[in-house]
């Protein structure tokens, strides 16, 4: 059939190319024609050039018809060779049919001649009848031979039956074996769980407690923080005093200095009133001593200045025809009256305590008034000139 429809393809294919051929021959024949007599003629030439543009579009034309009958053909050709197939698939159906119908026959027939084997000896049979008790007898053979297979095969399959239990059984215990060890396993790792989250339990809790903790301990440090700011800034306040404090150091410093520089030039001029004063009341009256205020009532009887004040009046009525020795002890008098009046000033003003430094002029302080409220005995020889500053 396939050999049938590739002559038919090939013939057709045959018959298009000469009918191409033959119209190609004869157009080409005219062309030759119409260009030999009309080469120089411009008409002549458009109408080749249409003539060519349809000889084209015929030769397209000729193409898509060869496609398509190509196609058609190709088509067939498929459709046949699966009608092919299909009929060499029953011819082989039909000839095992026909192999199996042979074997049953010939299996009757062998039975047939097992079954009379005596008649088929002693008497002669006819052709018809004889040839069937061999087919008989040969298909009892076959038959017998199939048994004695299928035996043997029963036998076979039984031992691979066996054969399939016990590797049943070992697959059944290994299997067993298996789930146990699963389970065993599984018991393991619950086990292993149960310990792990206990572990994670503490150590949550653990990890809770360190966070109470850092928590704490992060607010401490913010109140350390704010405190170390606050001493930061109580440092600053407390160094800007003791500049300060340093700065009314140096300058009280220099006061006391000035007022060691004057308390030294009152002393002095007070051992020269003292001497003075002694050399007067031994001339005129060494056992004569008044002890009482002054009407001006500024100084205590006891006290040194009194003692100056009172003795330096009785000289100004006692003499009064020296009157350069008056104006000296005037200027005495005024001098200790001054050094009188800045004790007593520095006396009102808080000391300070606190200033490094200070105790300079504390002891001058104590100096001054231990000088100025001495008794009236350092008039009798007392140790007032031997009173030093404490630098």
């Amino acid at each position: 059939g396939q050999s049938y429809a590739n002559i038919l393809f090939y013939w057709d294919n045959i018959k298009t190319i000469e009918e191409v051929t033959g119209t190609g021959h004869v157009l080409c024949a005219e062309r030759v024609g119409q260009m030999t007599k009309t080469y120089n003629d411009i008409d002549a030439v458009t109408r080749l050039l249409e003539e060519k543009e349809r000889d084209l579009e015929l030769a397209a034309r000729i193409g898509q018809s060869l496609l398509k009958k190509n196609k058609i053909l190709t088509e067939r050709n498929e459709l046949l060779e699966e009608q092919v197939e299909h009929i060499r698939e029953e011819v082989s159906q039909l000839r095992h049919e026909l192999s199996m119908k042979d074997e049953l026959l010939q299996f009757y027939t062998s039975a047939a001649e097992e079954s009379e084997p005596d008649s088929i000896c002693s008497t002669p049979l006819k052709r018809n009848e004889s040839s069937s008790t061999v087919q008989n007898y040969f298909h009892f053979d076959s038959l017998q031979k199939k048994l004695k297979d299928l035996e043997e095969e029963n036998v076979v399959l039984r031992s691979e039956a066996c054969h399939l239990k016990t590797e049943t059984i070992t697959y059944e215990e290994k299997e067993q074996q298996l789930v146990n060890d699963c389970v065993k396993e599984l018991r393991d790792a619950n086990l292993q769980i149960a310990t792990i989250s206990e572990e994670l339990a503490k150590k949550t809790e653990d990890a809770a407690r360190q966070q109470e903790e850092i928590t704490h301990l992060l607010s401490q440090i913010v109140d350390l923080q704010k405190k170390a700011k606050a001493c930061t800034v109580e440092n600053e306040e407390l160094v800007q005093h003791l500049g300060a404090a340093k700065d009314a150091q140096r300058q009280l410093t220099a006061e006391l200095r000035e007022l060691e520089d004057k308390y030294g030039e009152c002393m002095e001029m007070l051992h020269e009133a003292q001497e003075e004063l002694k050399n007067l009341r031994n001339k005129t009256m060494p056992n004569a001593i008044s002890r009482r205020y002054h009407s001006l009532g500024l100084f205590p009887m006891d006290s040194l200045a009194a003692e100056i004040e009172g003795s330096m009046r009785k000289e100004l009525h006692l003499d009064d025809t020296d009157c350069s020795d008056s104006n000296h002890h005037k200027r005495v008098f005024d001098t200790v009256r001054n050094i009188n009046q800045i004790v007593k000033q520095r006396s009102l003003t808080p000391s300070p305590m606190n200033i490094p430094g200070s105790n300079q002029s504390s002891t001058v302080n104590s100096v001054i008034s231990s000088c100025v409220s001495t008794p009236r005995s350092s008039f009798y020889g007392g140790d007032v000139s031997n009173i030093e500053l404490d630098n």
